[in-house]
């Protein structure tokens, strides 16, 4: 068997048991890839894979297929909706990171300059770098992707991409520092974008009209695009992963970019498996040596990150919920750390040892954000309550009409699909109802958008009783929670109706249930009344069954 194919082998199994055992545990899923790396690696475990070079092009190939479907589930339009917020935080997050680490590392001793001496400076660098292919996984699984912080975290991720690049096109020149391979950089990013777009309007546009009818060979098309952009970037010494976004966004805008996400996913996951693997192969033997500095770097990478992009976000306008999943979600060692440090020991600017210490601090992160970014929610919580007990809480929400007393008797808790369905029919058949409702939701857009239609909004988190004890539910005749629990961050509907009823004894209760017994549960916790939605599609399907019944028996 070739060596490749048997490298690939032990690596699947080894991450199928490991990724089992962790699930069965209820541990992070990463956590059980690392695990299997290092225990089939060379350095740690028992040598099963030899040619680690083989594993580590495949990641690679994971990497690019990661960012070509982000490229493809992005919208420009909605990254541009953040606006001032993405701006600031994008562009201020890793220079002040920068600034920080250079005053961090200078003070514990770490070198700035001298050939073979810059390791206080390599680390400031790559410590303001964040993983996309940890941060994009977990968001994903999360279905947070498409939130105001999850938006956030992406932009910020796509702007961190360009530092990365901007820092390897500066790198060979450190020693030395010249304004031309930046300028360069800069220049083939434009042309990279520019030719990108160029050709999908003119040509790519084309090719997918001609083969729409046939599927396999649009996801085909597609992913050898993706192959053609990151090879043009490669050429122009630009990063492959660029390469593979920029092919992603110009396919975004076309209606197939639904149908290549959801065929090109299952092979994104197989290989960002082996990118996992691959990290964990690279972990050495511990030495009480590596516990200070791998211990400085992990703290270093968390607390960057909320004293960067917290107060960026929270000057730009965002609120504290936002200001601290976005923190949160950013808080771990970025790929391209591994590839920064190795290339500046290749260029005699930093000792091989530092590469040690960066491996270990990814893999922490790695798995402390595995574990983070799923109780965010939860941690989010107890951070505002932290605040609250030193005295730095503030208002949470904000109320509209709340200065002249105006309290609708409709509250709807969350503007999800069916809140939404209800104010277009109100508008359409009685827009008189509009100004007795009230919408409670925590993403600003929505409650512009309610403000211009003339439904009363209040910004809050729904897991959080202040808030709707602040939007006075005891004038609420009607309180409709909307948002399935799956889709519920921080609680859920049965907390919801226990938190509702004891602020509003009298009101009429209307909460979502999955199935019957979660209908009982809604109802002794203080639901007047449930929706289950399946159950009324179902009875809406009978009646269609039924005539589709008489109509048959009628041909019959």
């Amino acid at each position: 068997m070739h060596a490749l194919l048997h490298d690939i082998g032990i690596a699947v199994i080894a991450a199928t048991v490991l990724g089992l055992l962790a699930l069965f545990l209820r541990q992070p899923i990463i956590l059980g890839y690392l695990i299997a790396g290092a225990l089939v690696g060379p350095e740690l475990g028992f040598s099963w894979i030899q040619e680690a070079e083989s594993i580590e092009i495949i990641s690679e190939i994971g990497l690019i297929l990661l960012l070509f479907v982000i490229g493809l589930e992005m919208r420009i339009g909605d990254l541009l909706s953040s606006g001032r917020q993405l701006l600031v935080v994008g562009l201020g997050q890793f220079p002040l990171c920068v600034a920080l680490g250079v005053g961090l590392f200078l003070l514990t001793g770490y070198g700035f300059s001298g050939q073979g001496s810059m390791d206080g400076l390599y680390l400031a660098l790559v410590c303001g770098l964040s993983s996309t292919a940890i941060v994009v996984k977990l968001l994903y699984d999360k279905f947070e992707l498409d939130t105001i912080a999850g938006r956030l975290t992406i932009g910020v991720l796509i702007i961190q991409d360009v530092y990365a690049i901007l820092v390897l096109a500066f790198q060979p020149n450190m020693a030395d520092p010249q304004a031309w391979p930046i300028i360069k950089a800069l220049g083939s990013s434009a042309v990279l974008l520019a030719a990108g777009f160029l050709l999908s309007s003119l040509v790519l546009r084309h090719v997918f009209a001609a083969i729409a009818k046939s599927p396999e060979l649009v996801v085909a098309t597609s992913i050898g695009w993706c192959a053609f952009v990151a090879g043009m970037a490669g050429a122009m010494d630009l990063s492959k992963e660029m390469g593979a976004l920029v092919a992603g966004l110009t396919i975004s805008a076309f209606p197939y970019s639904v149908h290549v996400t959801a065929k090109t996913l299952p092979l994104r996951d197989f290989f960002l498996t082996l990118f996992f693997l691959s990290l964990g192969m690279k972990i050495t033997a511990p030495s009480w040596e590596l516990v200070g500095p791998v211990a400085l770097v992990v703290a270093f990478v968390i607390g960057s990150r909320f004293l960067s992009i917290y107060p960026l976000l929270a000057v730009s306008g965002a609120g504290r919920r936002t200001c601290f999943l976005t923190s949160l979600n950013l808080a771990q060692l970025s790929e391209f750390a591994l590839v920064i440090a190795t290339l500046g020991v290749t260029f005699g600017h930093i000792k091989p040892d530092l590469i040690g210490v960066l491996v270990y601090a990814m893999a922490i992160t790695a798995v402390l954000s595995s574990y983070s970014i799923r109780w965010s929610h939860g941690l989010h919580r107890l951070f505002e309550r932290g605040l609250s007990g030193v005295g730095l809480g503030t208002r949470r929400i904000e109320v509209a009409d709340a200065a002249a007393g105006h309290h609708p008797p409709v509250v709807l808790l969350g503007f999800h699909r069916g809140a939404r369905a209800l104010v277009d029919l109100l508008a359409e058949r009685q827009p008189e109802m509009l100004g007795k409702l009230l919408v409670v939701d925590y993403n600003p857009e929505v409650l512009a958008e309610l403000k211009r239609r003339g439904v009363a909004g209040a910004f809050g988190d729904l897991g959080s009783a202040d808030t709707l004890a602040h939007v006075h539910l005891e004038h609420a005749t009607l309180i409709i929670s909307t948002i399935p629990d799956m889709l519920l961050k921080g609680t859920d509907n049965e907390s919801l109706v226990k938190t509702c009823r004891a602020l509003s004894p009298e009101a009429h209760i209307v909460a979502i249930a999955d199935h019957a017994q979660h209908d009982q549960r809604l109802r002794a916790a203080g639901a007047t009344s449930t929706l289950l939605p399946y159950g009324l599609m179902a009875e809406q399907l009978l009646g269609l069954v039924d005539l589709g019944a008489s109509g048959e028996a009628a041909n019959g």
